[in-house]
């Protein structure tokens, strides 16, 4: 059995003969830089960059932080890079990627990770600058992302309600136009282009304020 002082010593110490500080600073280097790449904080001053969807920033920041893990463990060994990759073939990974940027940033952390876990830091660093500011330009020039809803309004005078709405949405195409002969009252569905992720329930309520006599407002499904 070896010495207590050994063993001690030996739980200081990763594969390859790292230190587990070297082994946290990398993995921590790798969350940091995988977080801004992720999250990409400049587009809450951008208002036409597309909206951070939670599930896929996390999913990149465990992708980076993966990338240096793996680099760690495989080090120069080839057996252990056959091994992981036998094992990643079990697994099945899907993910609802709506922004093909965000598959690119994907393949973008697992070079980061990487990077960290080879303890190359200044190409880490680089690659991360570079890539973000890419990323930067990419937001800044972006459109912003449009929606089609369909609503059914229920107006007390439909022909008077007509022209407010459509300057309100000039893009808004009436579908349909019901009024009885007998009131000036009338329903009108109609498609309206909103950006994408706009609450419903501050849409119908903007529609309610601004057009005159709206007796109902609701978002047909589909």
């Amino acid at each position: 059995m070896p010495p207590l002082e050994t063993a001690l010593q030996g739980l200081d110490v990763g594969p390859h003969g790292l230190a587990i500080s070297q082994l946290l600073l990398r993995f921590a280097l790798a969350l940091v830089l995988g977080g801004i790449l992720a999250y990409r904080p400049w587009r809450k001053l951008m208002a036409n960059a597309p909206p951070v969807v939670p599930e896929a920033a996390h999913t990149q920041v465990l992708i980076a932080v993966a990338g240096a893990l793996m680099t760690a463990v495989i080090g120069d060994s080839v057996s252990r890079a056959f091994g992981l990759v036998g094992l990643g073939g079990f697994i099945r990974f899907r993910s609802g990627i709506k922004d093909p940027r965000d598959a690119a940033v994907m393949f973008v952390m697992i070079g980061v990770g990487m990077a960290c876990g080879l303890g190359t830091f200044p190409l880490a660093l680089c690659g991360t600058a570079f890539f973000a500011s890419v990323l930067l330009v990419l937001d800044a020039t972006s459109k912003r992302r449009m929606e089609v809803v369909r609503l059914s309004l229920g107006l007390e005078d439909l022909n008077a309600a007509l022209a407010p709405l459509k300057a309100l949405h000039p893009e808004a195409r009436f579908l349909s136009l019901e009024q009885s002969s007998s009131s000036p009252a009338g329903t009108a569905v109609v498609e309206l282009s909103v950006p994408a992720r706009t609450d419903g329930l501050e849409l119908l309520q903007g529609l309610r304020s601004q057009l005159p006599g709206v007796q109902s407002a609701s978002i047909d499904p589909g």
